[in-house]
C-alpha cells in the first residue's frame, strides 16, 4: 500500500470514529430531557432506547455526517457559514436523517403509541433547535479533538 492510500486510509477512520462520538454524545444529552421529562417514559425503557440508540447511532453516523456534507454542498454552503440559511439547511439535513431512524428506535423499544407520538411530535419540535448547534457541534469535534480539516 502506498503512503498516500495509507493516509486516506487514516483519514477516513479518523473520520469514522469522529462523527461517531459527536453523534452519540449530542444524541443522548437531547434524548435524556425529551425520554425522562416530556415522554415520561421509565428510567429502563429510557436506558433501552439509549442501549438500542447506541448501536443505532454508531452505525449510522458516518453516513448522517456524509449526507449532511453532501447537502451543504447541494445549498452551496461551507462549515464557516453564518445566518439563517445553514441553519435552516442543517435542520433540514438532520431531520430528514435522524427521523426515521428515532421512530424505529422508539418502536424496537417498547414505547407505548402515546409515547412515541409525544415523543416524535418533541423530536421534531427540538430538531429545529438542534439541528444547527448539532452541526456547530460536529464541526467542532472533528476540528479540535480529532483535528480534521473542517471544510466540506
Amino acid at each position: 500500500m502506498s503512503v498516500e492510500a495509507s493516509q486516506f486510509d487514516n483519514k477516513r477512520k479518523i473520520n469514522f470514529f469522529a462523527d461517531i462520538f459527536a453523534l452519540n454524545t449530542f444524541c443522548y444529552l437531547i434524548s435524556l430531557p425529551i425520554e425522562l421529562g416530556f415522554a415520561q417514559m421509565s428510567f429502563s425503557t429510557h436506558l433501552q432506547a439509549r442501549f438500542i440508540g447506541l448501536f443505532i447511532i454508531t452505525t449510522t453516523a458516518r453516513p448522517f455526517g456524509i449526507w449532511r456534507d453532501w447537502i451543504f454542498k447541494k445549498f452551496k454552503l461551507s462549515n464557516e457559514d453564518k445566518g439563517i440559511k445553514p441553519y435552516l439547511v442543517d435542520t433540514l439535513a438532520y431531520l430528514s436523517f435522524e427521523m426515521p431512524l428515532y421512530i424505529i428506535n422508539l418502536t424496537i423499544s417498547g414505547a407505548s403509541l402515546e409515547q412515541m407520538l409525544k415523543s416524535i411530535l418533541f423530536f421534531a419540535f427540538i430538531a429545529g433547535m438542534v439541528g444547527r448547534p448539532y452541526g456547530i457541534y460536529r464541526n467542532f469535534i472533528r476540528s479540535k479533538l480529532f483535528k480534521l480539516d473542517s471544510s466540506l
